[in-house]
């Protein structure tokens, strides 16, 4: 074998893989990104791929050859000749923007972009008539590199800033100029972006190694305003919006700007349910955020779930139980690919229903070795089913903590709670208050509000005083550290179980 081999994906696109790397590094380096949900390091199986054509051999001590035809985990597998790959179903090597025109002329366009852990969200803006033109949706391309926040940091720690900003920096522009190209604009005036604190360095090319250890330290929380050209953007003027901390974001100061929260009438409460849950209670009386964040991990999204995806065509987004039987939808409404997060709430609901789990989450004897059917081919594992616990245990603990130390008590003295993030647009407020991820005290009073973080984006591209009310909140907010004191401890071993 010389010095380099050629990669090519069944559709097009190709790439070269140098002597010694991996299928997954060379995809990434070249920017054809995979989900790796644990940074490539061979556990999750989520990177697979099919061997169409060439030589393919285990990257590890056995060398075994992979057989034409078969799929093998794009980071164990180093190529000998050059290849011919498959990627899974739901994977795309060059993602299309999906567009109808309209035929008129627009003057002015600007794009608002949500860069959030596991997806990445823009909006099409026409600024003179504030009119929504289109959106897009895909996985943010830095999964390769681990799918919650502190891989990531993990791999800036380890020397691939300049990777990580690339990925994401490729995607945005191919998302721009998709824009200008399908809508015929002679350019793009200005980009609004949030995002968690994490992903807006990656963005911003700057190194977040700092907010990996104690006292996680970010280099910068202020709005920051450059030329598209200092990011290598077809894009004139950028905003990105201003953070509270390392793990509460501009992602959730642009939901609360988009709500008004300073000016609800009662208590209230926004979470943003992701790889990074984070919330913030407001306190009428003495005119005040209380934010933190909690470690949900990435089952939301659909990642370190055996079946999991994101909210993309085929997933089960809806289950219900009649008469002993699952009933569930997909969306698009198409044959079923895998789960969502929603749909794993769901499933999680039916299974305690139908006394499949017991209250500490152990699977009945008849599904414990083979798991919990929805599908022939789409089960709940009992590892599933663990990960799910965490994260709704994270989630559930720290709204009980933040009321409490927000000097409400408990979640039941709310007045309205907001509900943002992915999961808004498709989770059952029953099933989830059932399973015990969200309070079922707070039930009737819980609004489901979709992606405030984008919302709160756009409204920035098309409001003077949006920013404004960004920094109003940041004056107002203080930040509540979860690890310091028992009482999130305590809190969260309880709420591991599934209580009836």
């Amino acid at each position: 074998m010389g010095s380099s081999v050629h990669i090519t994906i069944q559709g097009g696109a190709s790439c070269e893989l140098q002597q010694g790397e991996t299928v997954l590094s060379a995809l990434t380096r070249s920017g054809l990104a995979l989900t790796a949900p644990c940074g490539g390091r061979g556990i999750c199986g989520k990177c697979r791929v099919t061997l169409i054509e060439g030589t393919v051999r285990f990257a590890d001590s056995s060398g075994t050859i992979i057989k034409t035809g078969d799929s093998f985990s794009a980071c164990k597998g180093t190529a000998l000749s050059d290849i011919t790959l498959s990627l899974p179903e739901g994977e795309t090597a060059d993602t299309q923007l999906a567009v109808m025109q309209s035929g008129r002329k627009i003057l002015r366009a600007g794009i608002a972009l949500d860069i959030g852990t596991t997806t990445v969200q823009a909006e099409l803006v026409d600024l003179d008539t504030g009119e929504s033109l289109e959106t897009f949706s895909a996985l943010n391309a830095q999964r390769s590199f681990g799918a919650d926040v502190m891989s990531r940091i993990n791999a800036a720690r380890n020397g691939k800033t300049s990777e990580l900003f690339a990925a994401i920096n490729n995607q945005v522009e191919g998302i721009l100029r998709d824009c200008i190209r399908k809508w015929n604009l002679s350019g793009i005036e200005k980009c609004t972006v949030s995002g968690n604190t994490v992903m807006l360095h990656l963005f911003a090319g700057v190194d977040p190694s700092a907010m990996g250890q104690v006292p996680f330290t970010p280099v910068f929380l202020e709005e920051r305003r450059l030329c598209g050209k200092e990011l290598f953007l077809s894009v004139e003027q950028l905003t990105l919006l201003p953070g509270i901390s390392a793990f509460v974001g501009a992602d959730i100061v642009s939901g609360l700007a988009l709500l008004d929260i300073l000016n609800q009438k009662g208590d209230s409460l926004l979470v943003d349910i992701g790889t990074n849950g984070e919330m913030a209670v407001w306190k009428k009386s003495e005119q005040r955020l209380l934010c933190c964040s909690t470690a949900a991990g990435p089952c939301f999204e659909g990642a370190e779930i055996s079946c999991g995806m994101g909210a993309l065509p085929g997933a089960i987004n809806r289950i219900s139980v009649k008469e002993k039987t699952l009933i569930f939808s997909t969306l698009g409404n198409i044959q079923a690919r895998g789960i969502c997060g929603a749909g794993l709430i769901d499933a999680i609901a039916a299974m305690k229903r139908l006394a499949v789990i017991d209250e500490t989450g152990a699977l009945s004897n008849e599904y414990a070795q083979t798991g919990f059917p929805v599908t022939e081919e789409i089960v709940i594992t009992q590892s599933d089913v663990r990960q799910f616990q965490l994260a709704k245990s994270a989630i559930l603990s720290g709204i009980k903590v933040l009321c409490k130390r927000a000097g409400l008590e408990g979640p039941e003295n709310l007045d309205t709670v907001y509900i943002a993030g992915g999961l808004g647009f498709f989770i059952n407020l029953e099933n989830a208050a059932a399973v015990g991820l969200l309070p079922s005290e707070t039930t009737a009073k819980t609004a489901v509000c979709g992606n405030t973080s984008l919302k709160g984006a756009v409204k920035s591209l098309i409001d003077p005083s949006f920013l404004l009310r960004c920094r109003e909140i940041i004056v107002r907010s203080d930040t509540a550290e979860l690890a310091c004191g028992s009482d999130f401890t305590e809190t969260f071993a309880d709420n591991m179980l599934f209580n009836a």
